[in-house]
């Protein structure tokens, strides 16, 4: 059976006691994640399922260890009553009634142990895979967690990035309408500048109250995985200024990510045990079929324990086999045997069924880190072009050469793919800790490791 820690070492404690106890802390995904493992109701409820599912081993097993029962019975009152017929020496008959009154006991130890019991084998056999299944259904829970984690934590910093995009980008365009508004009353503009700039600002608007929906949405989703309420917070840490480095990928094949998925993932694993819990299901089924010994010993104490021993006591001591065995249950056992097989192809059809699923999010996960150089490469070079192009479009503009729309369009170029930057970059962190997780090879280092991308606001 798999043992795991109740909490991450080195996470748990230090954040959670820092975020609960300052007034103001900027939380980092270290202390997202160790709130999280503390105060996520997700996982705290497969905390108490693996809690259940570690009994199940033990129930089986308790089927093939020795049984011990006793039974005492004490009436220190008993009445009893006789009537009965009697004839005397003439042959004259005459009816009788007697009254007597008594104490009882009765008591007994009877051990049995099993000595041949197929049911209760499979039975034990089946417990231990459920063990297991529970155990890789835990570590499947953990995974998801650092998964949901880094997630709305990388939402919520999304979300604020496309509101300091739509903000910047308004400011800009407010700037360009009171320039429209100058060159206007000077003569040298006209109404179409002024009404193109405003519905580009407008949009501007609607944008940024959209990004502060979506902000609000990703806080309410934070803070039900974290426990704590962001208003409680200095904020959230913010992506580190300057170049984002992309993790080589090790190892560097699809292929040898797909064996360590059908290896490591819990998910399958879970399966896996799932199958064989079936399987054995199946066996205990077919133990209808089959007698069952046991050999037993007891020993009992009786006084006046029945009508016809009263003022009797008895000691009996005894020791031997038990045999039994179900002849005929009305076609129960064949069918419950039917019954377990169709449930045990079912598993194996369920097994084939999220192989299927895993490997598929497991290749798109690792396109999407794979091409994530490529991508934020041409982000990067798209954003320094789209700087130059804008400025470049303001001279022109003021010589003559270019019009008013041509800047607006610039300005628009340039924060599409300051977003597009952004978006790459995030959806990165998400795509590189979905492997990490569908591959089965998640560590606590790899948190700190994306943590290492995000740093305190200056």
């Amino acid at each position: 059976m798999i043992r795991f820690p109740w909490k991450v070492t080195g996470l748990a404690a230090g954040p959670l006691l820092l975020a609960m106890s300052a007034p103001a802390h900027a939380l980092g995904i270290l202390d997202a994640y160790a709130l999280a493992l503390e105060k996520d109701p997700t996982y705290q409820a497969a905390l108490k399922e693996k809690q259940a599912g570690d009994e199940n081993e033990k129930i089986g097993r308790a089927g093939l260890l020795p049984q011990v029962s006793l039974s005492y019975q004490n009436a220190p009152r008993n009445w009893q009553t006789q009537k009965y017929q009697q004839s005397d020496i003439l042959g004259r008959v005459s009816d009788v009634t007697k009254r007597q009154q008594y104490r009882s006991y009765a008591g007994s130890v009877t051990l049995t142990q099993a000595l041949f019991d197929y049911e209760a084998y499979a039975r034990y056999k089946a417990g231990i895979a459920q063990t297991l299944v529970s155990d890789e259904r835990y570590r499947g829970k953990l995974f998801d967690l650092a998964v949901r984690v880094i997630t709305a934590y990388v939402e919520v910093a999304y979300a604020k990035d496309q509101i300091a995009l739509a903000v910047a980008q308004k400011t800009a365009y407010q700037e360009q309408l009171a320039l429209n508004d100058r060159l206007l009353a000077a003569g040298e503009g006209t109404v179409t500048d002024l009404s193109e700039t405003q519905a580009r600002y407008s949009l501007a608007v609607a944008q940024e109250i959209e990004a502060r929906d979506a902000l609000d949405s990703a806080q309410r989703d934070l803070e039900v995985i974290i426990g704590v309420p962001l208003e409680q917070l200095d904020g959230l840490q913010i992506l580190k200024p300057g170049k984002f480095n992309v993790v080589p990928l090790s190892p560097s094949k699809f292929e040898d990510w797909q064996k360590l998925a059908l290896k490591n993932n819990p998910e399958l694993a879970a399966s896996r045990h799932g199958v064989d819990a079936a399987k054995y299901d199946v066996e205990r089924n077919r133990a209808g079929f089959m007698p069952q010994v046991q050999l037993y010993a007891s020993h009992s104490e009786n006084d006046s324990s029945s009508d016809n021993t009263i003022n009797q006591k008895y000691r009996t001591d005894s020791i031997g086999l038990r045999v039994s065995m179900s002849l005929y249950s009305g076609g129960g056992v064949a069918a419950s045997t039917r019954q377990a097989a169709a449930r045990y192809g079912q598993a194996m059809y369920e097994m084939d069924a999220q192989v299927g699923t895993t490997l598929n999010d497991l290749r798109k996960q690792f396109n999407q880190c794979i091409s994530s150089r490529a991508k934020l490469a041409a982000y990067e070079l798209a954003v320094k072009s789209a700087t130059t192009q804008v400025e470049a479009t303001r001279k022109s503009v003021l010589a003559g050469q270019r019009v008013n729309v041509d800047v607006l369009n610039a300005e628009q170029q340039l924060y599409s793919a300051q977003r597009d930057l952004a978006s790459a970059k995030y959806t990165y962190i998400k795509s590189w800790i979905s492997l990490l997780s569908d591959s089965g090879t998640f560590d606590e280092k790899d948190i700190k490791r994306i943590a290492q991308y995000f740093t305190y606001q200056s």
